[in-house]
């Protein structure tokens, strides 16, 4: 493919995930409007409900959503009011106070999952395949994008010090060091509690 056909096939891989981001977007803060929250809250609560995350503090989840601490505090301070999340000190062990989810809040982060939904029966359309290979060319897009600033926070095997792109013996494939065992297309990760940055990103 010439330099401008490939060109032309990237701007339309970007349009084409700008399109996704935008309808995301506009599907989540639909479903946080039916809670009664903003986009932001939306987000803050979801994320403090993500499994993977653990005890984090305002400047933590300020750097995953990419917003300023002040609009994840006053966000915060929002979901609090609304009996949602609650402050716990020393969780984080920093002294600072981390936030959990409420009952309520995880009951509410629940309903607002379902904004996935549309997303995951267009995704259902293609072969597992396929979907493997789409995840991988993002997370290589995550992983440059990280290595440049441009995402702050990336918790991806691609940016974990214990990827690695060829596993040990005379196979070829991913492998992860931490759990000494193949990493199948399939399998990569996004948000990984485990990761660890690596030295130098591939």
């Amino acid at each position: 493919m010439g330099d401008d056909a490939t060109r032309a096939a990237d701007g339309r891989l970007i349009d084409a995930v700008e399109r996704i981001g935008d309808a995301g977007r506009a599907m989540l803060r639909e479903a946080a409007k039916r809670e009664g929250l903003s986009l932001t809250q939306a987000q803050l609560l979801l994320r403090v409900t993500t499994p993977s995350a653990g005890p984090q503090s305002t400047g933590s989840f300020a750097r995953w959503l990419e917003v300023s601490a002040p609009t994840v505090s006053d966000a915060a301070s929002a979901l609090v009011r609304k009996g949602l999340l609650e402050a716990v000190p020393g969780m984080t062990g920093s002294g600072r106070s981390s936030w959990v989810p409420t009952t309520a809040g995880r009951e509410a982060a629940e309903r607002l999952h379902t904004w996935r939904d549309p997303l995951t029966s267009a995704l259902a359309a293609c072969a597992p395949e396929e979907r493997a290979v789409a995840l991988r060319v993002l997370l290589e897009a995550v992983a440059s994008l990280h290595r440049t600033g441009r995402i702050t926070v990336a918790r991806t095997c691609l940016t974990c010090r214990f990827f690695q792109l060829d596993r040990p013996g005379d196979a070829s494939g991913d492998w992860c060091g931490l759990l000494a065992a193949p990493l199948a297309p399939a399998d990569l990760r996004v948000d990984c509690p485990e990761h660890q940055p690596a030295a130098a990103h591939r």
